[in-house]
Order: C-alpha cells, then sequence, then structure tokens
C-alpha cells in the first residue's frame, strides 16, 4: 500500500497542534476557573475550597482582604440569578516553574427589579490578576488581586472602579 506523503505531513501536524493544546497555560487554567465557578455557583465550600490554596487571600476592588473563610461568606452572599449567569474567561496565563500567574475576566448578568419597580438588565464584569502555585500536580489559586470593576445597569455603566 502506497501512503501518499500529505498523510505523513498531516499527522505530524495533529501531533505537533496535539501537544501544543496540552502545554496551553490558558486552556489548563480556563478549565481550573470553571471549576472554580461551578464550584461557586452550587456553594460547594469543600469544592471551592480543593481549589484555593493554604493562605489563600482574595484582594477586592475597594483594597479589603478575604481568606477562604471570608470567600465562603461571599460565596453565601452570591444572588443565585448572578451564579447562574456568569463566565469567566482566562485573559493570559504565564507559567513559570511552580508559579503561574493569570489575569481573567468573570462576566455576570442578571435581571432584577429596579428602582421604578421594572425590570432591569445588570451586568458586571471583574478583572482580576491571579496567582497559582503548584502542589505536586496540582494548581491551587494562591492571591486574587481585582482590578477592574464595571457595572451596567440596562446597558449603561452604573458604576466603574480600578485598583
Amino acid at each position: 500500500m502506497r501512503v501518499s506523503p500529505w498523510f505523513g505531513a498531516i499527522v505530524a501536524v495533529a501531533i505537533a497542534s496535539s501537544a501544543a493544546a496540552q502545554e496551553d497555560p490558558k486552556a489548563a487554567f480556563q478549565a481550573k476557573y470553571d471549576s472554580y465557578r461551578t464550584a461557586m455557583a452550587a456553594k460547594d465550600s469543600t469544592a471551592v475550597n480543593a481549589i484555593l490554596a493554604p493562605g489563600f487571600q482574595m484582594t477586592d476592588i475597594q483594597g479589603n482582604t478575604h481568606d477562604a473563610s471570608g470567600i465562603a461568606t461571599l460565596m453565601e452572599r452570591m444572588p443565585a440569578a448572578m451564579s447562574q449567569n456568569s463566565k469567566t474567561t482566562v485573559l493570559e496565563a504565564t507559567v513559570s516553574g511552580d508559579s503561574a500567574a493569570v489575569r481573567q475576566e468573570l462576566a455576570a448578568t442578571m435581571v432584577r427589579p429596579g428602582p421604578d419597580g421594572n425590570e432591569m438588565r445588570m451586568e458586571m464584569s471583574v478583572t482580576s490578576n491571579d496567582i497559582w502555585v503548584k502542589s505536586g500536580d496540582t494548581w491551587l489559586l494562591k492571591t486574587s488581586f481585582q482590578k477592574d470593576l464595571v457595572v451596567k445597569r440596562d446597558g449603561e455603566v452604573f458604576f466603574k472602579q480600578s485598583n
């Protein structure tokens, strides 16, 4: 059986693409953030804590810091509608040994009664700079620092703050 020279080239490209996809830090951390968001939406503190490194610290847009127990409190207060309509997107990810710097954006939407009693659409976008550390074969979230927050009401910017 004669094999086309193109067959070898196609196989080589497929293998190289597969290896590159396995090494893509953005894709690897996207999966971690998807798990984290799912755990937060389910208000599953055990699953959330499994993603957080010992000594985890999150600094919110107002400069307040929260440890893992503080995140649990925030999770309990989170409106159900917001957790159902949220998406985290990894914007950048750079791995250096057992540490990784990730810039990510959380976008959430919900519909709720406005001041006049009519429904309004709320949109929130938070951009954070996060540090992950590797423990054995597992990446754990060590710090999260919120950089930008934008809140829109019916498509118009209602609140904006940067750190």
